[in-house]
């Protein structure tokens, strides 16, 4: 039958020293939504950076460009990022059409993004150099 036929989207999860890249295998427009939005509300609470790897998304839905939007938004709040690499021709234009654009970071590819991220300084650091400002 062709319910048998319907198959459940991975979504593939790499960890790098910087951030964690999301990899969708396959178009964002009914499956992987909601294991793409579990995801966003997991790595909101843990990692620094996430990287949205469209490079095997051919389509995304309105549904799916929200929530990206959302969670840039949410990730930004707590000074962190969300960033969309290896984006296709009809993605982009969907991000221009909806001004999305100019709120989402979209990089050629992973080294980019992760170039754009540059050194990170824990809390640890930022308070010793905060003192040392304030006391010297």
């Amino acid at each position: 039958t062709w319910q048998s036929e319907l198959l459940v989207m991975k979504i593939e999860r790499q960890e790098n020293g910087k951030a964690i890249i999301l990899v969708p295998k396959g178009d964002l427009v009914y499956e992987g939504i909601d294991e793409l939005e579990n995801f966003f509300k997991i790595l909101s609470d843990d990692a620094s950076y996430v990287i949205l790897d469209l490079t095997y998304t051919k389509y995304i839905s309105a549904k799916a460009l929200g929530i990206i939007v959302y969670y840039v938004k949410l990730f930004r709040e707590k000074q962190r990022d969300l960033k969309l690499i290896n984006v296709n021709e009809n993605i982009k234009k969907l991000l221009h059409i909806t001004d999305i654009i100019k709120i989402v970071s979209i990089f050629e590819n992973e080294g980019a993004a992760l170039a754009s991220i540059g050194p990170q300084v824990g809390k640890l650091e930022k308070m010793l150099l905060w003192s040392k400002e304030r006391f010297v």
